[in-house]
C-alpha cells in the first residue's frame, strides 16, 4: 500500500552565505560610509587647523602689543623724579660691555627715540648691536623701524636686594641717580644718594634700555647667532625682537613669531597740553622729546602655510590711514599664509604728564 504525501507547501532548506547582489550592495554602502567620515575627517581636520592657526596669530599679534605697550608706558619712568634729570654720581659707572653705540643705553634724558624706512646696513651703523642679517629691511609697502623706550621698571627693589650686575636708577623729586650693581650703591658717599623727607632711602628701580626691531627668523643658527636662509626648518619664521640691557650687555631676544611688518605712528604734542597734535612715522629729535601716544600695528601671519590656500586677493591696512597698501603678490611675501593686522595705542604716560604739567 503506498503511502500519500501530504499536501501544502514544501519546507526549503536553510540558506548560507550572502547573494552576489547582497555582497556588491554591501559594499557600495560601506564605501559611501567610508567616504562620508574621510571627508568628514578631513574637513575636521582643516578647520582645526585654521582655528589653530588663527589662535596663534591672536596669540602673537596679542603678546607684541601688550610687551611693547608695557614698555611705552614705563618709558620715561625714573621713580619720584617728574623729569629726565637722572645723572650717573661720583664714585658710580656704567660701562657697556658690548653696547648699541657710545652711551646709547644709559641717555636718560630721551625716553623715546627710534629710526624709520632705513636699510639693514644703516641699522647696524645706527645701532652696533643689530647683524644687518638680523634685520628686515625696508621693501615697497613695508618700511623698517627701530623703536628704542629707555626707562625704570615699576617694582621697587630694597638696597639689601640689590642684584650685582643690575643697572639701578634711584630719584626723588629733586634728580636721580644710575648706578650699576650693589656694590657701587654701597660705596657711593651719602650725600651722592637721593632721600625722601626724613632722611629715607628713596625707592630704587631696575633700569631698562631695549630697542625693537623685526627679524627675519625665529631661531638663527649662523655664527654669532645670526639668522640663515635655512632656518626654522627652511622656512624662515619673522619674528619680532629686541636688544635689551642684561647687565651691561645687549642682547637680542625674542618677543612674538610671524610679525611679518609693522607700522608705528608717534603722536606729537605742539601745545603742551598732554594731547597729540600730529602723528608721524618719523619724528625728528625734537618731537620724540613731545611723544605721548604710540600707535602701533602689526601684521602676523600663520604659523605654518596653508595648503591650497591663496592670500593673493586680500590687502591690508598697516599704517592705518584707511586705504589698504600691503598685498602678498605686490610686496613679494609668500601667499599660502593666512594674515591679520592688529593695531593698539598706547600713552606715554610720564612724558604726557610731565608735558600736560609743566
Amino acid at each position: 500500500m503506498s503511502r500519500r504525501r501530504p499536501c501544502g507547501p514544501a519546507i526549503s532548506s536553510p540558506q548560507f552565505g550572502l547573494t552576489l547582489v547582497e555582497v556588491m550592495v554591501a559594499m557600495a554602502v560601506g564605501i559611501i560610509l567610508l567616504l562620508a567620515l574621510g571627508t568628514l575627517f578631513a574637513n575636521s581636520t582643516r578647520i582645526f587647523k585654521a582655528n589653530d592657526d588663527f589662535s596663534r596669530m591672536q596669540e602673537n599679534g596679542a603678546y607684541a602689543l601688550n610687551t611693547i605697550g608695557a614698555d611705552l608706558r614705563m618709558a620715561g619712568f625714573y621713580g619720584y623724579l617728574a623729569s629726565n634729570g637722572v645723572l650717573i654720581p661720583p664714585g658710580a659707572s656704567i660701562t657697556m660691555t658690548s653696547d648699541c653705540g657710545p652711551g646709547w643705553a644709559t641717555t636718560f634724558g630721551e625716553p623715546l627715540a627710534g629710526f624709520f624706512n632705513v636699510s639693514a646696513s644703516e641699522a647696524h651703523t645706527k645701532l652696533a648691536c643689530i647683524p644687518a642679517a638680523n634685520f628686515i629691511t625696508t621693501a615697497a609697502n613695508r618700511p623698517s623701524f627701530i623703536l628704542i623706550v629707555r626707562g625704570a621698571a615699576g617694582g621697587r627693589v630694597l638696597p639689601a636686594d640689590l642684584d650685582l650686575a643690575t643697572v639701578y636708577v634711584q630719584s626723588d623729586a629733586g634728580g636721580g641717580i644710575a648706578f650699576y650693581g650693589k656694590e657701587q650703591y654701597e660705596g657711593l658717599a651719602v650725600t651722592a644718594k637721593r632721600y625722601l623727607p626724613g632722611a629715607i632711602e628713596a625707592p630704587i628701580f631696575p633700569y631698562h634700555a631695549r630697542a625693537y626691531y623685526l627679524r627675519p627668523c625665529s631661531r638663527p643658527t649662523g655664527t654669532d647667532g645670526v639668522c640663515l636662509a635655512s632656518d626654522d626648518g627652511n622656512q624662515p619664521i619673522p619674528t619680532l625682537v629686541r636688544q635689551e640691557l642684561v647687565g651691561t650687555i645687549m642682547t637680542e631676544r625674542a618677543v612674538a613669531e610671524g610679525i611679518e611688518a609693522a607700522r608705528i605712528l608717534y603722536g606729537v604734542d605742539n601745545g603742551g597740553d598732554g594731547i597729540p597734535d600730529i602723528y608721524t612715522e618719523a619724528p625728528t629729535a625734537a618731537q620724540f622729546s613731545q611723544v605721548v601716544t604710540v600707535r602701533v600695528s602689526v601684521l602676523v601671519r600663520s604659523p605654518q602655510p596653508a595648503n591650497g590656500y591663496d592670500d593673493s586677493s586680500r590687502s591690508y591696512d598697516v599704517d592705518g590711514d584707511g586705504t589698504a597698501e600691503l598685498n602678498c603678490t605686490a610686496d613679494a611675501l609668500p601667499c599660502n599664509y593666512h594674515r591679520h593686522v592688529f593695531t593698539q595705542s598706547f600713552q606715554v604716560r610720564n612724558v604726557a604728564q610731565r608735558l600736560e604739567t609743566f
